[in-house]
This record gives C-alpha cells, sequence and structure tokens, in this order.
C-alpha cells in the first residue's frame, strides 16, 4: 500500500456479528437467483422428484469458492479481478471479457424483465400484461439505481431478499412431506436415466455467474479492504451460498409434490404460473400467493442487483480499456459517474424489445447457458491470478490445495455444462 493512501477500516469485533453479515454476499445471492435458478430447479423436481438435491448443494458448493477467489484476490492487492485480468494477463483476455460482458449484459437484463413482468403477471393474474409488467420493472429499476444511491439499494434488497427467502421456504415447509427422500437426495448422487439435461441446468443456473464480480465492488462500497477482512468474507460469502442452496432446494422440494408425486408433466413455459396454480389447490390461496410473492421478490431483488452491479464492471472497463491510473478508475466506478450512468441506461433500455418476444422462458433458458459459459473462464482465471500473482507479503492466503482442486472441478464441470446446454438449446 502506497505511503500517505487513506487506510481502510479494520474489522472490528462487531464487524462478526449476524447483522452485520448481512451484507455483500447475500447480495451478490439475490443478485445471482433469478428465473433460470428457479425454472431449472422447478423442473428438475418435476420430473426426478427429489433425487437431485446433491446437484443443488454441488452448485453453491462449487460457486462458493469461486466468490471467495474474487474476494481473496481484492483482498491482497486491492484491485478488481478485472483489473487483474488486464494487468496480468494477454490482450485476448480483455477482449474476449469485453465482449461477453455485452452478451451477457443484453441476455439477462432481457431474461430479467422479462421474468419480472411474468412474476407481475402471475400475482395479478394477467391484469397487468407481462410484456408491459417487463417494461414497468426495467425502468423502475433504472430510475431508483440512478437516484436511490447505494444505502438506498442495499436497505431495498435486503427486504426483497427476506421476502423472497420465507415465502418460498414458507411453501416448502407446506409441501415438505418425506424427510427420509430429503436426505437421500442430498447425500446420495444419483443420476437417474434421462436426468442429465437437468442436472446440467441446475449447475448452470443456481447460484449466478458474472454477477458474482459485483462482490469487489460491494466490498468497496462497504470500505471492506486488507488483510484482516479475510475471515469476514469467508464467513460472509458462506452464509450467502448456503442461502443460496436453501432456496434452490426449497424451489426442488416444492416441485416434488406439486407434480412429481401428483405424476403432472409439465413444460418450462409452464414451470412458474402452473406452480402457482397447483399450490393454490394444494395449500389453499397462501399458496398460490407466497410462491407468486416469493417468485416475484426473487426476480425483481436479481433484477436490481444487476442494475445497480453491472455498470461498474463496464465502468471499471472502459478506465482500464483507456489506461487511466488508479486513482482516476476509482472515481469512474463510482455511482455517479458518467460511465457508470451510461451504462445503467444501456442495461435499462436494452431488453425492452425483448419484452414483447412471445417466448420469455427461451430467453431465460439463454440466459442460464450464456451465464454457464463464464464459469470456465473464471475458474482458470482464479487458478492463475491466486496461485502465483497475490504477493507473498500480503497477508492474505494463496490457494490452498483443496481451493485448486475444487477450482478445477468447476473449470471441468462447467464447460461440460456450457457445451451441452449450447448442444441442448441448438435442437
Amino acid at each position: 500500500m502506497t505511503a500517505g493512501k487513506e487506510q481502510p477500516p479494520k474489522p472490528t469485533s462487531s464487524a462478526f456479528s449476524v447483522t452485520k453479515l448481512i451484507g455483500p454476499g447475500l447480495l451478490v445471492a439475490a443478485a445471482g437467483i433469478g428465473a433460470g435458478d428457479i425454472v431449472s430447479a422447478t423442473m428438475a423436481g418435476a420430473g426426478f422428484g427429489l433425487t437431485l438435491l446433491w446437484v443443488v448443494a454441488l452448485a453453491a458448493f462449487l460457486k462458493s469458492f469461486l466468490n471467495e477467489g474474487i474476494a481473496r484476490w481484492q483482498l491482497a492487492t486491492d484491485t478488481t479481478a478485472i483489473e487483474g485480468w488486464c494487468q496480468h494477463l494477454p490482450w485476448w483476455v480483455r477482449a474476449y471479457f469485453g465482449f461477453y460482458l455485452v452478451l451477457w449484459t443484453v441476455s439477462v437484463s432481457a431474461a430479467l424483465t422479462g421474468a419480472s413482468g411474468l412474476g407481475l403477471a402471475t400475482l395479478t393474474n394477467g391484469a397487468i400484461p407481462r410484456p408491459w409488467g417487463a417494461v414497468l420493472h426495467s425502468l423502475i429499476g433504472g430510475t431508483f439505481v440512478l437516484l436511490g444511491g447505494f444505502r438506498a439499494f442495499e436497505k431495498v434488497m435486503k427486504v426483497l431478499i427476506a421476502l423472497m427467502f420465507f415465502s418460498i421456504v414458507a411453501c416448502a415447509v407446506l409441501t415438505f412431506r418425506d424427510p427420509g427422500a430429503v436426505l437421500s437426495g442430498l447425500l446420495v448422487p444419483r443420476i437417474p436415466a434421462g436426468a442429465g439435461p437437468s442436472v446440467l441446468s441446475v449447475l448452470g443456473g443456481i447460484g449466478g455467474s458474472i454477477a458474482m464480480l459485483a462482490y469487489n465492488y460491494w466490498l468497496r462500497e462497504e470500505k471492506m479492504a486488507g488483510p484482516g477482512w479475510i475471515r469476514f468474507v469467508r464467513a460472509d460469502i458462506a452464509i450467502a451460498y448456503v442461502f443460496t442452496a436453501v432456496f434452490g432446494m426449497s424451489v426442488m422440494i416444492i416441485a416434488n409434490q406439486a407434480f412429481h408425486v401428483a405424476g403432472v408433466q409439465i413444460t418450462n413455459a409452464q414451470a412458474v404460473t402452473k406452480m402457482a396454480q397447483t399450490l393454490g389447490q394444494i395449500v389453499g390461496p397462501v399458496g398460490f400467493y407466497a410462491y407468486s410473492i416469493g417468485f416475484w421478490a426473487a426476480v425483481f431483488a436479481s433484477l436490481l442487483g444487476i442494475w445497480q452491479s453491472i455498470p461498474y464492471l463496464f465502468a471499471d472497463f472502459y478506465g482500464l480499456i483507456r489506461k487511466y491510473d488508479q486513482p482516476v478508475r476509482a472515481r469512474l466506478t463510482q455511482v455517479t459517474s458518467t460511465p457508470y450512468r451510461l451504462a445503467l441506461l444501456f442495461i435499462t433500455l436494452v431488453p425492452i424489445p425483448f419484452a414483447f418476444l412471445d417466448q420469455p422462458l427461451f430467453v431465460i433458458r439463454s440466459f442460464t447457458i450464456v451465464g454457464s459459459l463464464f464459469i470456465p473462464f473464471l475458474a482458470a482465471t482464479m487458478l492463475y491470478l491466486n496461485n502465483f500473482r497475490i504477493p507473498k507479503d500480503s497477508g492474505v492466503p494463496r490457494n490452498s490445495i483443496l481451493t485448486n482442486a475444487v477450482l478445477v472441478l468447476a473449470l471441468v464441470v462447467f464447460v461440460l455444462v456450457g457445451a451441452s446446454e449450447a448442444g441442448l438449446l441448438r435442437r
């Protein structure tokens, strides 16, 4: 750290309280949980019952290591993952990421606005049509991020996180029937005949993808820097991915009771509305509204998280491409900067034409596939940066043998996920 530079605050004992741990990790988890997660878990539960619960746990486990690697790099070097790529990797890595960032942004914004519109249409029984609900959510999200600032964003996200979590978990509790099958599905890995596509879809959908990079910028917003925060960050990320796993498993438990046990066949296009209607039949109106509210809160929280965080990435990337020095780049990644606001305008407006497509679930599935293609890239770069570029005197450890093994596993698994799901999309 350079002389004269303002020192970051050191963590105190109060920083590790339960309240404080509702922090950047849960924001990342909420941004990463969207319609893709819910649809993939619903289809897996409807088709194969509880036998694929272990896949949800595996996806959360792998992505927690990736997110921990992103955070550890920043705590060691005071630079974001994007800065690390630009400073230590060949030029084509920057070109790949820049192209991918634009493609992913178009894909995710279209998926999240469509899903938010679908959630509102389900809640209102079609009184607000899905396309106009999608447009409304995009404009509200963009306006709120522009005017509200980070603290207002954080407060609203915590409300949505509580709403989505307790609504969906409540539905799971109301439909919970077979604890033995839950334990078996969680602890005994099995892939039933024909379940390969569902396994890949759940792995790709659960836990997010490029949204994990938001952790770098939210740590900065919380003024968390330096090796003293490593224990907090690891606890924060662990809580976030336990949350993610419980949420995904709850959706699968609901789908098992609503569809698999009853022998009801559904398609992707029916995954949301049919689930709400079936819960209404099983447990009454409370089931319909609890699930509908939980779904809407999940996708809208994801939309707000993406609208707030992705402009950081564009602004950071812009500063690096222009080769500005670090103080200038730090100003560019503030929520009041022009590059940040232009990127926010882009992500707010680009999904509006997609809102009027007749196949919103196809867009959501495409986003899941595009997102899964990012994970091998992230795993490979974290293997290199965190093994060879973390300074030995930083006070932050390099990768352990276990971390390297998990990152290699994530690299291999998500190469297969991306290739297989891309093949499925073409069919």
